[in-house]
């Protein structure tokens, strides 16, 4: 389609492998029509976390009968933990109904291995951030390969439902890929060279492969990660426009550390974060210790931020002495590009640490996001009000 004729039209977002939905957060600050019309997850408390941010005014009919609820349930298939399938029954009444409210504000097509092209709706753009633990460095390293069963190998459920979708003549415009950036090695790089001569098979060209570090886009964390753009016709020539959107690396730390602890929340909030003094901890204050000015930068947060090698450390002396404390859910929710107001509604939810720390180290820098999204739609699909 002609980009001219985009203008005024919606662009139709699908988020496969959703997570807390860091790719809404980056569309929603475009200033262009866009829907997401669907996404894909498993994990419970993504998309409990995923409703609280992004849905929170999208009103859902709750049935009386727990029945009903649990009939509609029984549907998708759900993980408690991320790893392996959770019988809903083992949830409480109040858990179920919980989950049933988000997964209709989020519009959840429920795991990917569920899902089926015919039942999807029309989309434009496909989103797919597939597992990183079997290429990540901090993994086990077994892989993406095509028919090993691994959480990296979901990759090759899109596989299967783009082909549903081209037996449907529907498939999506466009693709973004996004991972660690190991995703290159020479472990998985013929995986990752199949993929793509896959979807080419199917239409697409690619882009090369982008290596892109959350500290050129204003974000004192040092996180790269890789994303491969997908077009269904000509490839999109966008990486000298996501090159011009690079800032120099200069920050405001306390934009993103809250080191006032005259202020009770931020006190409260560093106090959860506190570690006990041990010499495993002070091994990791060596690697890790960090004093906060403008120069200071964030290693990749984690999924786990106890590990040896962390995001950051920090002295403080809280309830458990003079220690250290890793960063503040709220500190890692701005890092990680997400607003106040986006942190503050995944912790009304009254998430432990752990468990936040679990949706936002799987989640994707925002800020990169934005960039590359720019890059594509920038020039179409904007509101009617700035469309010329």
């Amino acid at each position: 389609m002609d980009q001219s004729a985009k203008k005024n039209r919606t662009l139709k977002v699908f988020e496969a492998f959703a997570g807390i939905g860091a790719q809404a957060s980056a569309l929603n600050r475009m200033g262009i029509n866009y829907k997401i019309v669907g996404i894909s997850e498993w994990f419970i408390d993504a998309i409990e976390c995923y409703a609280a941010i992004h849905c929170d005014g999208v009103e859902v009919k709750m049935p009386t009968d727990i029945k009903e609820i649990d009939d509609y349930l029984s549907r998708f298939t759900f993980s408690a933990t991320s790893i392996k399938p959770t019988n809903i029954k083992r949830l409480t009444e109040d858990q179920r109904r919980d989950l049933y409210r988000a997964n209709k504000q989020a519009n959840n097509y429920g795991s990917i291995t569920d899902i089926e092209g015919k039942n999807l709706p029309e989309i434009d753009l496909l989103v797919y951030s597939f597992p990183c633990q079997d290429l990540s460095t901090g993994g086990l390293g077994k892989g993406m390969k095509k028919g090993s069963g691994t959480k990296s190998g979901l990759l090759w459920e899109i596989e299967r439902i783009l082909k549903e979708l081209n037996a449907l003549n529907r498939l999506p415009e466009y693709l973004l890929l996004e991972n660690v950036k190991t995703i290159k090695a020479d472990k998985h790089i013929e995986d990752l060279k199949q993929w793509l001569a896959f979807l080419e098979s199917m239409g697409y060209s690619n882009t090369e492969c982008m290596i892109l570090n959350s500290l050129d886009f204003g974000i004192p964390q040092d996180r790269e990660r890789a994303f491969i753009i997908s077009h269904l016709g000509d490839r999109l020539d966008i990486a000298p426009k996501i090159e011009a959107a690079k800032r120099e690396r200069k920050f405001k730390i306390r934009k993103f550390i809250k080191n006032n602890y005259k202020n009770p929340i931020y006190k409260l909030e560093a106090d959860i974060a506190q570690l006990n003094k041990t010499p495993s901890r002070d091994v990791m204050w060596n690697i890790n210790g960090k004093t906060i000015s403008n120069h200071t930068v964030i290693r990749t947060i984690t999924c786990n931020m106890d590990r040896t090698h962390t995001a950051a450390l920090f002295k403080y002396s809280g309830p458990k002495g003079d220690t250290y404390r890793r960063l503040t859910m709220r500190e890692a929710f701005l890092l990680m590009g997400f607003t106040e107001e986006e942190y503050a509604k995944a912790s009304s939810l009254n998430f432990s640490y752990r468990k936040l720390n679990q949706l936002i180290g799987n989640s994707i820098v925002v800020n990169v996001l934005q960039a590359i999204f720019e890059a594509m739609f920038g020039d179409i699909y904007k509101k009617s009000e700035t469309a010329e």
